[in-house]
């Protein structure tokens, strides 16, 4: 056999060894089904964790949600895949659909905000993201598969008797779901959107964790995109600026300096590119998905505003 085919057939398989094989084994790991985290009334003891200075207005404002009647509900995603969550119903013109995070816990990721709209009288709906909890699904997206549940979830929200305006709530993944159906969304009751420290694609977050182990990622992450495209039949490299370039919802941007988990530089992508009537809050210091929480009456009061002037127009 010619000695130049003995080495192509060699690098191949070297190839295939060292680079196909972990790409697929890290594709399988990042994106198959993951469980919630425990809920923080739950889970005790904070310390050490980047929620130990707040823990106790934590434990308190999931405790105090909790203690409120919540309604298990189900909706039937597009293809086929049983979506759950928890709603709680107050009789209000007004729905919170919350969208949770990468193994995000569906309540407590947004204890402090669903604390605040459960006292004013809002109708609160937290969502178990596909893959995760007791939601249905092999694999999820970090954002692309989940785009198409979204629209989903405010057909059931819309058909509440007597609920006439949506809020959508996302905050990491979540946000990022919520920012790629931003341009399809066509339901007129959904008012405005509030996006946590959301990244602009699953390319982002999956060459930040590469790094930080020192693996190529110029190398594996070609290859995972090419095996998602098999397997989830999506693109990873899909970016949530081409949606929300074309996003005619208000939309409030609320993003820590302090995130070392989806940069600020992201959430300021995001922020420039979308076209809709926007807010950017940036919260001096706060860590990955406690912008809400760090930013305090200030974040509160500048979002609850924004929002607010949506509320009772006719959307366009």
């Amino acid at each position: 056999m010619n000695i130049a085919i003995i080495i192509i057939l060699a690098l191949l398989l070297l190839y295939i060894l060292f680079i196909v094989i972990p790409s697929v084994i890290l594709f399988n790991f990042a994106f198959g089904r993951k469980e919630c985290s425990i809920p923080l009334s739950e889970s005790g003891d904070l310390r050490g964790t980047r929620y130990e200075p707040y823990q106790t207005e934590l434990i308190a404002a999931d405790t105090y949600v909790r203690s409120h009647p919540m309604e298990r509900v189900s909706v039937t995603a597009k293809d086929g895949v049983e979506l759950r969550g928890f709603y709680i119903n107050q009789n209000s013109d007004k729905t919170m659909i919350f969208v949770h995070g990468y193994r995000g816990e569906p309540i407590s990721n947004f204890c402090m905000q669903a604390k605040h709209y459960c006292e004013l009288g809002w109708n609160l709906l937290f969502i178990i993201q596909r893959a995760h909890g007791d939601s249905g699904g092999k694999y999820l997206g970090l954002g692309v598969l989940e785009r198409h549940d979204i629209p989903v979830w405010i057909d059931f929200a819309a058909q509440k008797q007597g609920v006439e305006s949506i809020v959508l709530s996302g905050s990491s993944m979540g946000s990022t779901s919520i920012a790629y159906a931003s341009d399809t969304i066509t339901e007129k009751k959904v008012k405005a959107l509030v996006l946590d420290c959301g990244f602009v694609a699953p390319r982002n977050q999956l060459e930040h964790d590469a790094r930080i182990r020192r693996l190529p990622y110029f190398l594996i992450l070609p290859v995972m995109r090419a095996y998602g495209r098999l397997c989830i039949k999506e693109d990873i490299y899909l970016r949530t600026t081409d949606s929300l370039k074309n996003c005619r919802i208000p939309t409030v941007f609320i993003h820590g300096t302090g995130d070392k988990t989806v940069s600020l530089a992201q959430g300021l992508e995001n922020y420039e590119a979308c076209a809709a009537p926007k807010l950017w809050i940036p919260v001096e210091g706060a860590q990955h998905i406690l912008a809400y929480t760090v930013g305090g009456k200030d974040t509160e009061i500048k979002t609850e505003r924004f929002l607010m002037q949506y509320i009772t127009r006719e959307r366009k």
